[in-house]
Parts: structure tokens; sequence; C-alpha cells
């Protein structure tokens, strides 16, 4: 029987952490971890780095993010997704003890350039944006309300949806927990209008066991393709002219801030966001909606009535 323990390259770790992450994550995060991964590995035998993961060097990291920034040219927040879940898995390693400390005290992140994330749509190009789609498309219209009400993603979450997934008469969505971002089954509250609008489109009368959002702008066995509904609704908002920072997403982003304004309480927007902390809340709303505060608003000094 041998003595001495075999040391594994990050490679050879990969496959058992991934498949852990295939437990807790959802689909497309899973598959994120694995192309970080072999983009790491990938970089590692460019560089003839064929060292067991214990031997990999604070700079051979500090070089890997380097190389992301100044040689793949990645943004800012790729690559912050990079350091978590590179780290994740030099975290993995330290618990099963293939390593003693984690080499990344050296990475130095680029820059942010500039903002791509879905600015919060106007209120004077809501009024024209939302009835010209209700016209023409009634299930983007839907989808767009859904993502506008009720803050659920339009990945998985929107496209996954199901009609046995909506009550109506309790006025309450329910997320799957393998679609879910957090894979955790979650609740939300319909407010009214949406409720009403659930009902024009005949989700009371449909077969729960369909997708809402199927192929074909109806009802499905199976749920519309990944990009169609941010593809129609680029067509109808370059239709009409609008700013290309208005994005699909940008309806989540609008509701929130809506609601923000209205004067309900912070607790009560992140249980609508299903946020876990307040403070993710007023970190989403700085960045995607702006703090505005009432008092600085309406009470700041004149210097031209208030100065003695």
């Amino acid at each position: 029987m041998g003595i001495f323990k075999k040391h594994i390259t990050v490679e050879e770790l990969a496959p058992e952490f991934v498949t852990q992450k295939e437990m807790t994550t959802v689909h497309k995060t899973f598959i994120t971890y694995i192309h970080h991964i072999k983009v790491f590995t990938d970089w590692q035998k460019e560089h003839n780095i064929n060292v067991p993961i214990r031997r990999v060097t604070q700079e051979q990291i500090r070089d890997f993010f380097m190389y992301l920034a100044n040689e793949r040219g990645l943004d800012r927040d790729t690559i912050d997704k990079f350091h978590i879940h590179i780290k994740s898995l030099f975290k993995y390693a330290l618990k099963k003890g293939e390593i003693t400390r984690l080499p990344f005290d050296l990475v130095v992140f680029p820059r942010k350039k500039k903002d791509q994330s879905a600015d919060v749509i106007q209120p004077e190009h809501l009024k024209i944006l939302l009835p010209y789609i209700r016209e023409r498309d009634p299930q983007l219209f839907l989808a767009c309300m859904i993502e506008f009400y009720c803050f659920i993603r339009p990945g998985r979450e929107l496209r996954f949806l199901k009609v046995g997934d909506i009550y109506l008469e309790d006025g309450l969505i329910k997320i799957n927990q393998f679609n879910a971002k957090n894979r955790k089954e979650q609740i939300v509250t319909m407010p009214q209008q949406l409720i009403d609008i659930c009902y024009e489109y005949g989700i009371d009368k449909a077969d729960k066991s369909l997708y809402i959002f199927g192929p074909k702008e109806k009802y499905g066995t199976k749920p519309i393709s990944e990009n169609m509904l941010r593809y129609r609704f680029n067509q109808y908002k370059n239709q009409l002219k609008l700013p290309n920072s208005y994005k699909f997403y940008s309806f989540k982003h609008t509701g929130a801030s809506m609601l923000h304004k209205s004067g309900i309480s912070m607790r009560e927007l992140m249980d609508q966001l299903r946020h876990t902390r307040l403070s993710a809340t007023e970190h989403y709303l700085k960045k995607h909606c702006g703090i505005i505060n009432e008092r600085i608003k309406f009470n700041f000094p004149d210097p031209l009535k208030d100065v003695i």
C-alpha cells in the first residue's frame, strides 16, 4: 500500500466539484461553472502549469485574472463571476484538505466599463410601449406584466412557468424550486391588476399542465425558446424608436422602482423581490433605480431665499 498521498490537479478535482454544484445551482449557473473552470484549466495548459492544485501560486492566479482582463477583454462583472466560481473551487479543495490556503490575495480587478444593464423605462415611454405591445402581442404583454408586478426573472423562472403555478383566487404565483435562482420554492404576491390581466388572458380556463409561454404565442407542452420573448420585445421597442438601454429585463427594474416610490416599506419590497437581506434590496435599488431622498428633494435650503 502506498504511503504517499497523490495530490490532484485543478482539472482532476473539477468533475467532483461541478457534480456537487449541479445539485445546488440552476442549470445556467452550473454550465457557467463548467465554462469558467475550463477556461482556467486551458490557460494552465497553455502556460505549462501542470501542477497539483496545492502548488498553484498567488502569482499564477493573479496572472490568470490579468489574462481575462487584458487578453480576453472581459468586463468587470464577468471577471467578478470568474472570481466567485474559481475561488469556490479552491474553497472546495481547502475543505477537502487538498490545499492549506486560498491563493487569491494578489488578484486585481479592472475598472468597470460602461454599464450595459437594463434601464428603468420612463413613464412617458411606458404609456406608449405597453399599449403597443398589448395590441399586437398578448403573450408578450402578459410576460412583461408578470415581470413588472412580480419581479419574476425572464429566464427559467418565466419561461418554465406553468398554468398550474398561478393561483388566481389566492393571488399568488409559485416559483418551482428547480427554476428559482436559489433552488428554493418561492411564493410571490400578485397585485389585483395582474390578476385581472391573467383572467383576460384565460389562464383560469387553461390546462394546468401547460406552459404559459409556449411556442407560437400561446400555451404549450414545451416552453418558448430561450431568447424569443426578448427578441420580440426588441422588435417593438425599435419600431417605436425607444432607447437601446430599454431591455426585456427592464420591466423588473421598472416595477421595483415604481413600487419603491409608492411608499411601500423596504421589508415588503424585499419580500416581493425575494431577497434574503435588506442590504441586497438597498443595493438593488441604488444600482437599478437610484435613491431619491424626499427630504433633500423638497427641503434643501434655497441660496436666493434662505441665506441670512
